[in-house]
């Protein structure tokens, strides 16, 4: 919040320089970000008075002037503006003076004339027209009224100023305000806060024969005040008004709406002006926005409103979005003759919500979600009729319109002294502690070591004792905490079974050639449609994101798959010949809640990859690889999911549990995802992984005799499926089996229609002996007669 030094050394003084009230401020817990000199690049800048004005005898648009500036010799300067004529009063740079930008005038020769300054127009000078009106680039700034030749034109044009930048936090919002930052300012400086002795001057008539005013939900406005000023007079506002709302970022209008942005700014009360002559039936109603309504509001823009919004309406329609922004069709104009003042108290949230719904974004709306105090309504209603006054801007009309059913009721904390004390850390006498709080405006009675505090009105954020000691410790000084060496135990960090696992899994994968890639948690909805799941799949139930950043980043991952997918096809789109990507993530199920209520995580390992060696045996093969590191034996099954090949697919199982499907992309995916190529994918969860894993058991002794090495071509249908094939055999091989492999897939029109050869290795061992030629060539008998009787797959001729 900006704020000129002047406007806050008018209730509270600042014997200080702009550096030191800045540091002074920051040790008592106020935040400032910076200052800002107005008008310092302004130098040697005054007030002179054209005595003569000719043109210059070799152009055609420039003047040959002599100019008064209080010395005792004219000045001769050469001018090209169009409105300089004799007798006018303006600003002149005087040689040696510096101006905004850098700019230095020196003496020099136009055309040959010499010229010995510069007459300033006023965005020369850096000088908005909303504070001291001018032509702008058209001409020179003419001042309106008479000023002495010579003097400095910084405090004229309201550019003699130190602006200081707050940082306000959202539990101080009494400090969004010219009287909680002089306040603070009092307290920090050690001066006293002069708050301005309000009076309104009342004309004849009663408020109730202007307006009458209803509000319909209390419960989002629980006080609202009403006044009405006759006779309006809207004109300029005076030079110091606009000098304030300037420094503090905002433009000056008109003397009217001026008002009400001084009060907010003083008070932190925001307010709202209505031109009574058009709210229709002279009503005033404060209600929720129904269905169909809309208001166009002072911007210009027009928004539909939608239920639930509280607006400020007449007999018809909304007039205003309440603590937000005012209708265009009852704003203060030239031709207002009557007109409302309001003040109230709005919900914060429900301002908020609203404010964020139609995207405007205020000086009173940001007031209002900080909160507004609901007992200090009067005083900024009756300053601003105050300033009615002052500015004889109209008439007030007497009585008053204070809606206020549930009255807040005075807040009263008992402390003492010594837990303050103790909470603190530092021992703080109970004399300052009382000072303290008295000098923040707090009520105190002292009795021995027990306080009682009464909450001045405008300190919302003071709910108890902690809260007082941490204002009796910002006064009396941070710099009182006494320094202490470091102490007590580190506790050394570590990995968790979770991070384990993907460390052990990324170690396995990455031997293989695989690549992790990293993507976010959340996606498009219409990625996980292009799936092709049935109704019904519980992975189209997504969890929607409150605020998300776009439609691509919606809603929350039930699956890994899309992501895999659209790296995939990135990759192939680019160039690249092959790929091995792998991702460890969780997936989020909000139809299954845990017990905060929140959607169920699963860790998940999505594989895919692509290329000259890729199919789906290569991949079912790294997945059982990786499970067999990690002490998983699994059964496979042909088919898995609707967006696999159907006849390129399986799912991996551990007993009843699915710990893995694997595919070829579905052509009609892969068009989806706009893949060239084949791919193929696997998701295993983890969260049955890490369940059914085994740890490294025993070291085992290396063999003491020798291995021996048998291969099998089996000729069988080619819905045969392996997986059980190969489990009948190992099962027939007996004990003496020590591991068995399929190493080749061979299709031809020799074999006969829809017929296939696969080959086997079977490795033989036994435990105490030399195995002879008669017991393996046994063992392969029976593994021959499994594969005949159970799957029908004889030996390849």
């Amino acid at each position: 919040m900006k704020i000129p030094m002047q406007w806050i050394d008018q209730y509270a003084s600042i014997p200080v320089d702009a550096q030191v009230y800045q540091d002074k401020m920051i040790m008592i817990g106020n935040g400032v970000e910076g200052y800002e000199e107005v008008g310092h690049e302004v130098q040697g800048v005054v007030v002179g008075r054209v005595l003569t004005c000719e043109d210059h005898p070799d152009s055609d648009h420039l003047h040959v002037t002599t100019v008064d500036v209080g010395e005792e010799v004219p000045l001769n300067i050469v001018c090209g503006a169009p409105n300089c004529k004799e007798g006018i009063l303006v600003p002149v740079a005087k040689i040696g003076a510096t101006l905004p930008g850098g700019i230095k005038i020196k003496k020099g020769k136009l055309r040959g004339v010499a010229s010995e300054g510069m007459l300033c127009g006023g965005d020369e000078l850096g000088v908005p027209v909303e504070l001291y009106p001018h032509v702008g680039k058209e001409g020179l700034l003419i001042f309106n009224e008479e000023y002495p030749v010579g003097s400095d034109v910084k405090p004229i044009l309201g550019i003699d100023d130190t602006v200081m930048d707050f940082e306000v936090l959202a539990n101080r919002p009494d400090c969004l305000s010219v009287w909680g930052i002089a306040r603070e300012t009092a307290v920090a400086l050690g001066t006293q806060f002069n708050k301005p002795e309000i009076t309104v001057k009342e004309a004849d008539g009663d408020i109730h024969d202007h307006v009458k005013v209803e509000v319909l939900d209390s419960d989002l406005c629980p006080r609202y005040m009403a006044r009405v000023v006759k006779n309006v007079r809207v004109a300029p506002s005076p030079m110091w008004l606009r000098k304030y709302l300037n420094g503090a970022g905002m433009r000056s209008i008109n003397n009217v709406v001026d008002i009400t942005n001084f009060i907010m700014l003083e008070t932190g009360h925001p307010m709202h002006a209505f031109d009574l002559d058009m709210v229709e039936g002279n009503h005033i109603i404060v209600r929720r926005a129904v269905e169909g309504e809309h208001i166009t509001t002072l911007d210009g823009k027009q928004h539909d409103l939608t239920p639930g919004q509280l607006v400020i309406c007449d007999a018809v329609k909304p007039a205003c979005v309440a603590g937000v922004m005012g209708g265009e069709e009852s704003e203060i104009t030239e031709k207002t003759h009557t007109m409302m003042f309001e003040c109230a108290v709005f919900d914060r949230a429900a301002t908020r919500v609203t404010s964020r719904a139609l995207g405007i974004r205020t000086e009173s709306s940001g007031r209002f979600e900080k909160g507004v105090s609901v007992k200090t309504v009067e005083e900024a209603m009756n300053r601003a009729c105050q300033m009615i006054n002052e500015l004889d801007a109209g008439d007030v009309v007497p009585g008053v319109i204070d809606l206020y059913p549930n009255p807040a009721e005075e807040k009263v904390i008992t402390a003492s002294c010594q837990r303050i004390a103790r909470r603190t850390g530092v021992d703080i006498p109970a004399d300052d502690i009382v000072r303290i709080l008295k000098d923040l405006h707090f009520g105190v009675e002292r009795d021995g070591d027990t306080l009682t505090v009464t909450v001045p009105d405008y300190r919302q954020d003071v709910e108890g004792e902690a809260d007082l000691s941490e204002e009796a410790l910002r006064v009396y000084g941070y710099s009182h905490i006494p320094g202490t060496l470091l102490r007590g135990d580190t506790t050394p960090g570590g990995r968790s079974d979770r991070m384990r696992l993907k460390d052990e899994i990324s170690r396995v994968l990455t031997g293989m050639g695989f690549y992790e890639i990293m993507k976010f948690s959340f996606v498009s909805p219409k990625q996980i449609e292009k799936l092709g799941l049935p109704e019904g799949d519980a992975r189209l139930n997504t969890l929607a994101i409150r605020n998300p950043l776009g439609e691509d980043t919606s809603v929350m991952r039930t699956t890994l798959a899309p992501d895999m997918l659209s790296t995939l096809a990135l990759n192939m789109n680019h160039g690249n010949e092959d790929a091995r990507l792998y991702e460890v993530a969780a997936t989020f199920d909000p139809l299954n809640r845990t017990e905060e209520n929140l959607p169920t995580e699963t860790q998940w390992l999505s594989l895919g990859m692509y290329g000259k060696n890729a199919d789906f045996f290569a991949l079912r093969g790294v997945v059982e690889r990786l499970l067999e590191h990690l002490g998983i034996t699994c059964q496979i099954t042909a088919g898995a999911e609707p967006y696999h090949h159907p006849g390129r697919c399986a799912t991996l199982t551990c007993g009843e549990t699915v710990v893995c499907t694997i595919g070829e992309v579905h052509p009609d995916v892969r068009e989806k995802f706009d893949m060239p190529s084949r791919a193929i994918i696997a998701e295993v969860n983890l969260a049955a992984v890490a369940l059914l894993r085994k740890p490294m058991g025993a070291v085992k002794p290396m063999p003491r005799y020798p291995a021996v090495t048998r291969d099998l071509s089996l000729v069988m249908d080619e819905s045969t499926q392996v997986g059980p094939l190969m489990a009948d055999m190992a099962k027939a091989g007996g004990a003496m089996l020590e591991d068995a492999k399929m190493f080749d897939v061979y299709r031809s029109a020799q074999l006969g229609e829809n017929k296939k050869s696969v080959a086997f290795s079977f490795v033989f061992r036994g435990a105490d002996r030399t195995l002879t030629d008669a017991e393996i060539s046994k063992a392969m008998e029976k593994i021959l007669k499994a594969a005949a009787e159970k799957h029908n797959a004889v030996i390849r001729g």
